[in-house]
């Protein structure tokens, strides 16, 4: 089974908004899906775990910040969006 994840094109700021879009993650020098960003970097710094790449990332910092914005601009924190982003990644995960 391959477990890389393809890239995706990402909107004009470069950076993932969407739970599902994957990243080129600069610490771990591979793709990333967005959930897995935010889980491990937000692991990391909540816990302090000073061992992990993710800890202090600039590139997950950043990235939580759009994620954050778009949810508050965007509304994207209605259970009805939020059910909608997580089914989606569970079908990306599941393909």
């Amino acid at each position: 089974m391959n477990n890389t994840v393809p890239a995706s094109v990402l909107d004009d700021s470069g950076r993932p908004r969407r739970l599902t879009d994957v990243f080129r993650c600069n610490q771990r020098s591979r793709n990333l899906l967005l959930a897995t960003c935010l889980d491990d970097y937000m692991n990391a710094n909540a816990l302090r775990v000073k061992s992990m790449v993710c800890f202090e990332c600039m590139q997950g910092a950043g990235n939580r910040e759009t994620f954050a914005a778009d949810a508050d601009t965007e509304g994207l924190l209605d259970s009805e969006i939020w059910a909608r982003l997580m089914s989606e990644l569970k079908e990306v995960e599941a393909a």
